[in-house]
């Protein structure tokens, strides 16, 4: 039985993640969010203010979608994660149909692999991670939990990532380099070197800083 849907946020990502649903005969609940949005996709639903708002459903009659956006330096959006599934609530991982997945690929509860993203055999897409549109990860590469991999990004094969990491729009990670955790890869940038945790590239040769 596919469980009725709450998502979590009601602005640009979530309305992307709501179409996908919806386009896979998803039931949408409800939305949470401080505010109502201008989609079309939340007009006819149940909205309500508060985070809090969810426990009054049972986590063995809904699933959660996390449809808050992923930027660098933000946790809220992993914070949502984390609370609400120590309270046993479970998010549903969300996978367009017009993504190209190989069936050895792995992909862990909660992540999100939006319209044109392509996931190559024996990849690895940790919770709570975002593989935005047209992104590509390729052959065996291990996207640890928390990640946004940015739209048009290209991660060559054999990349490990950690937690918390946030690769830039159109940016390009070249194979078999490991990327520490909360780090981040500026939009366009060309990483060719090791990251190693807390640091940020940027330019095309990858110029690399610690951050404090």
């Amino acid at each position: 039985m596919i469980k009725p849907i709450i998502m979590i946020g009601s602005g640009g990502h979530a309305s992307v993640l709501a179409d996908i649903l919806l386009q896979q005969e998803y039931t949408l609940l409800a939305a949470i969010s401080p505010d109502k949005g201008n989609s079309p996709l939340f007009k006819n639903i149940q909205h309500f203010d508060s985070d809090d708002d969810i426990l009054q459903f049972s986590p063995d009659e809904v699933k959660l979608v996390n449809g808050l956006g992923s930027l660098p330096n933000q946790n809220l959006r992993n914070e949502i994660f984390d609370y609400f599934s120590q309270l046993g609530y479970q998010f549903e991982t969300v996978i367009s149909r017009d993504a190209i997945v190989s069936p050895y690929s792995s992909i862990a509860a909660g992540a999100q692999v939006l319209t044109g993203a392509i996931i190559q055999t024996g990849a690895m897409i940790g919770s709570n991670s975002i593989v935005n549109s047209g992104a590509i990860v390729e052959h065996n590469c291990h996207i640890g939990i928390h990640n946004h991999i940015a739209p048009g990004a290209t991660i060559c094969g054999g990349v490990h990532t950690g937690a918390h990491v946030h690769i830039g729009t159109g940016a390009n990670v070249i194979q078999s380099v490991s990327i520490g955790k909360h780090s981040v890869v500026a939009a366009g940038a060309t990483v060719t070197k090791d990251m190693p945790d807390n640091s940020i590239a940027y330019g095309y040769r990858s110029k690399i800083e610690i951050r404090s």
